[in-house]
């Protein structure tokens, strides 16, 4: 009878251990979603894609205002970023992409600059990739938004995946801002705009 007992009280302890097990892995995988939907990989990739639009951008606009060794450094780490970076890689380009931004508006804000038709062509080649930067980060919000990793897939991708996730908002208001700049730069001094911008400006 006490063998009954013992082995019945054993049961019932290892259910209530597996019940709670249950619910705290359950809890964990619905906190962070459960996989499903779009995967870390994507993420990455979408916002390279973008990183590397803007980043070219300002290598192009750079160097149009003449500032070859700041064109050479953004065109250089354009070229780095690759489809898996990581988010120290992440971190790092988003470092640069502020450091250019700031030196492209400090160029640009309510000022007539003299450029040979070379340069404004380079500017409004720049505006292209600025534009197409604005459109990719904004076409992702609804991919990084719904993201939701697995509780296997917690590695280097997820990762720099949840770095998108937190910094994307303040990336597109960055960038459109340096674009409103940009457009504004380009209509002062009889730059051509590219269809492209006013599609990028719609979004924001």
């Amino acid at each position: 009878m006490k063998h009954i007992r013992i082995s019945a009280l054993l049961g019932a302890t290892l259910l209530a251990v597996s019940s709670l097990a249950s619910a705290q892995f359950g809890g964990l995988s619905g906190a962070l979603g459960g996989g499903k939907g779009v995967t870390a990989e994507q993420i990455v990739k979408k916002y390279v894609g973008g990183t590397q639009s803007v980043m070219k951008a300002d290598a192009t606009m750079l160097a149009a205002f003449g500032l070859k060794e700041q064109s050479d450094k953004a065109a250089l780490e354009a070229q780095n970023l690759t489809e898996g970076a990581t988010k120290d890689s992440l971190q790092g380009a988003s470092k640069m992409q502020s450091e250019n931004s700031k030196l492209l508006e400090e160029q640009m804000k309510g000022k007539k600059v003299a450029m040979d038709d070379a340069s404004k062509q380079r500017f409004t080649e720049g505006l292209i990739d600025l534009s197409k930067g604005v459109i990719q980060y904004v076409g992702m919000s609804k991919d990084v938004g719904s993201f939701k990793p697995s509780v296997t897939a917690l590695g280097a991708s997820a990762n720099s995946a949840l770095f998108i996730a937190q910094n994307l908002p303040s990336s597109i208001k960055a960038v459109g801002s340096t674009l409103k700049v940009a457009i504004d730069f380009a209509k002062n001094n009889n730059i051509p705009l590219p269809k492209e911008a006013s599609d990028a400006t719609a979004l924001l």
